[in-house]
Formats: C-alpha cells, structure tokens, sequence
C-alpha cells in the first residue's frame, strides 16, 4: 500500500515534497503524525538492525486491528 501524499501547501523548498500519514498508538490513544521520506528510510535501517524489537505476527494482527 503506498500512502504517500503530496505536501499541497508547502511553503518553501525546504519543506518536504511528500509525507507518509501514519497512525501510532502511544499509551491507548491514536495519534495521526506526517513522516518524511527520509525519516520513513531511518526507521526502515533501525528495523532491519533490530529485528528483535519488532512484534510477532500475532502483536501485529492486534495492532493493526485494535484487538
């Protein structure tokens, strides 16, 4: 799924281009939060370098349907 959205009301060049909304949940509260490409890119790296912090398949299926 790609959901990436174009800054439509950037005000200078030193603004991002394009944004990923992506939904966190911090605490039982969802929070909306607009993510940069390259912030999305050192999320990725950190990801890959520390598998054992990512959750199973179980966790993922309840965080991402709220079960």
């Amino acid at each position: 799924m790609n959901s990436r959205q174009k800054n439509k009301s950037r005000k200078s060049k030193s603004e991002a281009e394009h944004y990923w909304p992506t939904r966190v949940r911090v605490e039982g509260r969802a929070y909306w939060i607009l993510l940069t490409d390259s912030e999305v890119d050192r999320a990725h790296e950190r990801a890959l370098k520390n598998p054992e912090d990512m959750p199973g398949l179980w966790k993922r299926i309840k965080i991402n349907f709220g079960f």
